[in-house]
């Protein structure tokens, strides 16, 4: 059997690495408008237009609001800006 092998880090870099873990994490939340994601999935998107993930499938099925997928079958997803806009024409009397 191999013995363990134990490796010693220095504090100063793992106070190094610490940092720049909180710096990305930083950066990432930084690209969120207040705290949603760019790309929803449905049920994410459902929450964040305070519908029903049933009325955001109709949506989509109607082409009133875009939506990506990889192929048939596969989970949908939705772009944040792309469903502003689609709230925005419906608060505009849009037809949809």
């Amino acid at each position: 059997m191999t013995e363990p092998i134990t490796i010693e880090i220095p504090a100063e870099l793992v106070e190094s690495i610490a940092r720049r873990a909180a710096e990305i994490a930083a950066e990432r939340s930084s690209n969120r408008a207040d705290g949603w994601a760019e790309w929803m999935n449905v049920e994410t998107a459902a929450c964040y237009m305070d519908v029903s993930v049933e009325r955001v499938r109709k949506l989509i099925a109607r082409k009133a609001l875009p939506s990506y997928s990889e192929g048939k079958g596969c989970r949908r997803f939705l772009r944040r800006s792309e469903i502003d806009a689609c709230l925005a024409e419906l608060r505009e009397g849009g037809a949809h």
